[in-house]
């Protein structure tokens, strides 16, 4: 899967460094960039990105705070810390903090091709042996056979690469959520569910890992990547009505109504933006890998 980037750098010229460097050796995408860290967490929580390229130095809030306070609230992905700092001090602080990878200043091509090959095959690696556990004991007493749940997950990521969502934090709930669902039916296919139910079952879930998991908290996250995967369709149906992703989305997924009307929005800022329903979203992804 292709590897996310978010870069947080008060120098412009940094950044435009990284992200060149990132696009032209087909590293991955930059989806972010920042000039410092006083919105860093919640935007590392929002994109969730594969690699946050961070300077350890920067004006409101440094580096480090900004790691330890997105490791805090749940980001799992990597750390990579761009510094000219030869303090043994900070230095220090920074592996404290779980920093594993370094990238000097002044930017070194090689080296920083080199570092960023070495953490997205860490990535690789990790992810491997996450889904091979997963498979094995996770999925165990769900009832569903291990092919049958590689496939559904690999479905699921397919339609969430296509609607603009896979490297967003809260895909990783509605995957959740859409599991849930997908168990109910698969025990009883006429039975119905509260949404409201799934969710204090998933809060209930974390919370035996983390204080910080609350039901408001989620809901944010999945109505926030609903709406980013509403406005990705609709500016795909601005540039053009045939579009395939458009064609197959815009009805299973939302009201066609309201994906009209948020076209009228992206072109008028004056008109109305469009609305998301949050169950019919999940119907059709649902109904899609089933």
């Amino acid at each position: 899967m292709e590897k996310t980037f978010l870069i947080i750098d008060d120098d412009i010229n940094i950044r435009k460094m990284l992200g060149i460097i990132i696009k032209k050796n087909n590293l991955g995408r930059v989806i972010c960039e920042l000039d410092s860290g006083e919105h860093g967490v919640q935007e590392i929580l929002f994109y969730n990105p594969s690699i946050v390229l961070i300077d350890l130095l920067m004006p409101v809030k440094d580096g480090i705070e900004v790691i330890n306070s997105a490791t805090k609230m749940g980001y799992k992905g990597k750390f990579i810390m761009i510094s000219q700092v030869e303090d043994e001090a900070l230095v220090s602080r920074a592996y404290e903090s779980g920093i594993k990878f370094f990238i000097g200043k002044p930017i070194n091509n090689i080296e920083v091709i080199k570092v960023i090959k070495g953490v997205c095959e860490n990535i690789d690696l990790e992810n491997s042996l996450n889904l091979i556990k997963d498979a094995v004991f996770n999925l165990k007493d769900s009832g569903t056979n291990t092919i049958e749940q590689l496939d559904i997950d690999k479905k699921i990521t397919s339609i969430f690469t296509d609607i603009g969502i896979s490297a967003v934090i809260g895909s990783n709930d509605l995957r959740k959520i859409i599991y849930k669902i997908l168990e109910i039916r698969r025990k009883d296919p006429s039975s119905n569910y509260a949404l409201q139910s799934i969710y204090e079952e998933i809060v209930e879930e974390e919370s035996k890992e983390s204080t910080l998991a609350n039901k408001k908290a989620l809901e944010q996250r999945v109505r926030r990547t609903i709406q980013k995967a509403f406005t990705t369709i609709a500016e795909l149906g601005c540039e053009d009505y045939s579009n395939s992703i458009f064609t197959e989305y815009s009805t299973l997924l939302f009201d066609f109504k309201q994906i009209r009307q948020e076209i009228r929005h992206i072109n008028n800022s004056s008109e109305d933006p469009g609305k998301i329903s949050v169950k019919k979203f999940i119907e059709g992804i649902i109904t899609k890998v089933s």
